[in-house]
């Protein structure tokens, strides 16, 4: 869990980004939550592992799953000790959803609903795995659900972006790549390839010279 409250990540990105025009706590906490978000959605944070159990039922293949998950990773058949394959809703609705044959071996997701292949002819426990999404941080006392260490890359992305926001380029740039090089040090064998993707569209384009402007002709 974090340590820093939002009323503090507001502060230190005040401190950092001076009194300026149209910029007011509103803003500041938008740029922290799009941070926090950006960061969540982006490493496998053990905190954010969730998961639910789904009991089948005979002859049904669709059941309730997770509540606004950032992302359902696996459906486990638990009865059988065996990894459901997961396949893309387009080929799950080819199927033939009639067939109540066996345990199911594959499944796929239609918004909130978990879809199982074939129709189980027996009750098997599933259990589905997920991420979590976080809640956005709203009062001044709320902190994050991850690391305390991510309070200080949120910070930084957050400034970063709010630098963005105002049409500091540059400043913005340096402040994200300081996000990167912070969360990077610390999660050896994450992944934390978003942030590298996301700066591909803010870093400065630097032009290489032509072999005629480099030979002086």
């Amino acid at each position: 869990m974090g340590v820093l409250t939002l009323l503090q990540m507001r502060a230190e990105i005040a401190s950092t980004m001076g009194t300026r025009q149209n910029v007011n706590d509103p803003r500041r906490d938008t740029w922290i939550n799009l941070a926090y978000t950006d960061i969540a959605t982006g490493i496998d944070f053990t905190e954010l592992d969730g998961s639910l159990a789904i009991p089948t039922v005979v002859g049904q293949n669709n059941y309730a799953g997770p509540v606004n998950p950032l992302i359902i990773q696996m459906v486990r058949d638990d009865t059988n000790d065996n990894l459901l394959t997961w396949i893309p809703e387009s080929e799950y609705f080819r199927l033939d959803r009639s067939v109540t044959t066996a345990a199911p071996d594959r499944w796929s997701r239609r918004a909130l609903e978990v879809l199982i292949w074939p129709n189980p002819n027996l009750i098997y426990d599933l259990t589905a795995y997920f991420k979590i999404t976080p809640a956005i941080l709203v009062a001044d006392g709320d902190v994050t659900v991850l690391p305390s260490y991510v309070d200080n890359g949120i910070i930084l992305l957050a400034t970063g972006y709010g630098l963005l926001a105002v049409g500091e380029d540059q400043r913005g740039v340096i402040w994200i790549n300081r996000a990167v090089s912070f969360l990077s040090s610390r999660l050896t064998g994450q992944d934390f390839s978003f942030l590298l993707g996301g700066l591909a569209h803010t870093q400065p384009t630097i032009s290489q010279p032509s072999e005629a402007s480099a030979s002086g002709t």
